[in-house]
Formats: C-alpha cells, structure tokens, sequence
C-alpha cells in the first residue's frame, strides 16, 4: 500500500528535529498553543505541528520570521545542536530520547520555567530554585543537605518558604510578588 505524501527513507533529519523542538520550547515559554503561531504567520496548525516534530524542513525565510515573532536571533533556534551532535558521536551516533538529553522537553518543565520567568522577588525565586535542587537530590537517592533524619519534602518547603519570606514584613507571604 503507497502512502500520501512523500516518504523519507532515511528517517528525520536531525537538524530538522532540533530546530522543530527549539521552535516548541520558545511556543511553549511564550504560553501560546500551535494555532495562536500559526495563524500570527499565515499556517495551518498542521503545518506548524510538523515543523515542531521535524516531519517538514523550516524553510530559511520561515524561520526567519519564527525569530521575528518570538523577538529572539535566528541563531536561539540552533543553540545546543554542536553539543547534541558532538555527544551523539560519542554514544556511537544513538539518537537521545527526550527523557535523556536533560533537557527542557516535557511540557511541565516548559510550563514551569514560564511561570519561574514571571516570579520578580528575587529571594522567592531562590528559595523555589533551593527547593528544587532539594528535591531533585532527594529524588536521585542523596538526601537532602542539611535536613536532619525523618524531614520529607514538607519540612523542605516550609524551610525554604520561611527563609524567602526573612527580611520582609510580616504580611509578606510566598504566594505574593
């Protein structure tokens, strides 16, 4: 059975791939859904959910007005490819899933770094990074630094919602910029 369309023999290109996921994560951060950037540039969302899976080539033209309307350089959606590549050589040219690259694929991360950018109190924003960096290595099996024995993530939230709210008045609490 021929399907439709025109058929890649050698699977995605990986260029294509990168660029398309370096165009979700700027969609995604700016909290916009694959319709509101489509029709902002003259595309279906279709059109623009294959640029983000790599399925079509962004055109040089394309990705030129991509960067006008994200108001970033044509070099952001290239950021990182070297590196990528470089450690692709180095595992013997497999392809990293999302999970593996360490990177911020996953909608909740996306999501999570949006709303991190929108915090403006600077000791909020350390004690939320505090708190992640916590929670990370407890979650990698390091424990906790500096809690003592039997102090989950609880104890770890209020510790760092205590220490972001030192200094301010008493009316001040976390939830409030």
């Amino acid at each position: 059975m021929k399907k439709r369309g025109r058929e890649k023999k050698e699977g995605l290109n990986e260029v294509d791939v990168f660029v398309g996921q370096r165009l979700r994560e700027l969609r995604m951060l700016a909290g916009l859904s694959q319709s509101d950037v489509a029709s902002a540039l003259g595309l279906t969302f279709q059109q623009l959910q294959k640029y983000e899976r790599g399925f079509n080539r962004v055109s040089a033209s394309r990705l030129f007005k991509l960067a006008q309307f994200f108001r970033v350089p044509v070099s952001v959606f290239f950021e990182g490819l070297e590196e990528r590549h470089a450690a692709q050589e180095g595992a013997g040219g497999a392809p990293q899933t999302e999970e593996s690259e360490g990177t911020l694929r996953s909608r909740e991360a996306l999501m999570l770094a949006r709303y991190f950018q929108n915090i403006r109190d600077p000791q909020i924003r350390g004690a939320i990074r505090e708190l992640a960096e916590r929670c990370a290595n407890q979650a990698e099996g390091e424990g906790m630094p500096g809690m003592g024995p039997g102090m989950g993530g609880d104890a770890a939230i209020g510790q760092a919602a205590a220490r972001s709210r030192r200094g301010r008045g008493a009316g001040h609490t976390v939830g409030q910029a």
